[in-house]
């Protein structure tokens, strides 16, 4: 009951007037994959880049490296990505409250993947809502210093499919999956 009423809260915090959000438009994303099923992937990612967005003529360049970063099927399959146009902190709680509202299911795992300027946004919000954060189903954080292309790798994408697997385990087996069964 105490997760139930900590999501709530976030939501509700988080969200403010959710219905009047500039996120309800697609321009304020690079990418939101929230038409996708969610049973076409077994998680979500919430993907913040390096560049802020502080002018619209950075908008085409933006969005070219967070297509290349975690677009083109990189996650296809793992998991649905949402990216969107942030400037401030705020915006970043705002972007995350409508996400959680609109998309994301009770206990679904979700990373938190940042970059640069933008993941220290990221990261500054995860460390605020952490315990609310993880009673959604967080399930990893990754973050580096320096925006940069290439830094979602293949390497990356595999671990957040491990870590997929682990909570799928947990949660049917309600117990850590054994190592001899993790796969590489």
């Amino acid at each position: 009951m105490k997760n139930v009423f900590l999501f709530v809260l976030l939501a509700a915090t988080l969200a403010g007037c959710w219905s009047c959000s500039p996120y309800n438009y697609a321009e304020n994303w690079l990418i939101c994959e929230g038409a996708t099923r969610p049973f076409a992937a077994p998680a979500d990612v919430f993907y913040v880049q390096g560049t802020l967005y502080n002018n619209v003529a950075n908008v085409p360049m933006m969005y070219s490296h967070a297509l290349a970063e975690v677009g083109k099927g990189r996650f296809k399959g793992v998991a649905r990505v949402f990216a969107p146009l942030v400037a401030t902190e705020d915006d970043v709680a705002r972007a995350f409250g409508w996400y959680a509202l609109r998309f994301h299911e009770r206990k679904r795992p979700f990373f938190l993947i940042g970059e640069g300027e933008g993941g220290k946004l990221l990261k500054r919000y995860e460390q605020k809502n952490l315990e609310a954060l993880q009673a959604m189903g967080l399930a990893g954080s990754f973050y580096t210093d320096v925006g940069h292309k290439g830094f979602v790798t293949p390497d990356l994408v595999k671990k957040i499919k491990a870590a997929i697997e682990h909570v799928r385990f947990r949660a049917i087996w309600k117990r850590e999956m054994p190592e001899e069964m993790v796969h590489d």
